[in-house]
């Protein structure tokens, strides 16, 4: 690469990494709103650059605090998703807690295509009620049984996404002071 940059005579030689940076932040967002691995791709990203350049990028206490939030956001929604669930509703199967899952993600995309950034939650929660509702009647043909179950649903997947996407707006900044404002 230092051979790339070598040949670049502008203002900043490292305008090339900085583009790439600004490239796989946007991505990484995008993925992110699609329910998709977008937090990973940023972690990755902050190590990449870190190692790639260690005098100019390695940061700990940016590094350490990438991978707290990155933890903090993936548990968040793991933990809301599937487990709140089946601890608001004792009665759920964890087949029914995967079913949403599905729901939830299928709304999610839905969503994120139809509205692009609250799209990605509200349709997660449309998702996860619609498939919780049909899932519960499916099961007990109560149609209270099953609007209660999928409001219950709809409630913790909207919070577990809305908490995963201000990890990925955190993870966004913290990787853009690594990479644009070095000390």
């Amino acid at each position: 690469m230092e051979q790339v940059l070598a040949g670049f005579s502008g203002p900043d030689p490292y305008m090339l990494e900085w583009l790439a940076a600004i490239c796989l932040i946007l991505v990484a967002v995008a993925m992110s709103l699609f329910d998709l691995p977008g937090n990973t791709l940023m972690v990755g990203c902050c190590l990449g650059f870190a190692f790639y350049d260690p005098s100019k990028y390695f940061d700990i206490r940016i590094i350490s605090a990438v991978i707290l939030i990155y933890a903090m956001g993936e548990i968040w929604e793991f933990v809301l998703s599937f487990f709140g669930i089946k601890k608001q509703v004792k009665s759920i199967s964890w087949w029914g807690v995967f079913l949403i899952g599905c729901g939830t993600f299928a709304g999610t995309v839905m969503g994120a295509t139809t509205f692009p950034v609250a799209g990605s939650v509200i349709g997660g929660a449309i998702g996860a009620f619609v498939m919780a509702y049909l899932y519960e009647y499916m099961r007990s043909h109560n149609m209270q049984h099953a609007g209660a179950l999928a409001w219950q649903a709809a409630k913790m997947q909207f919070v577990a996404m809305l908490g995963k996407l201000v990890a990925t707006f955190a993870l966004a900044i913290l990787l853009a002071r690594q990479i644009f404002f070095y000390a």
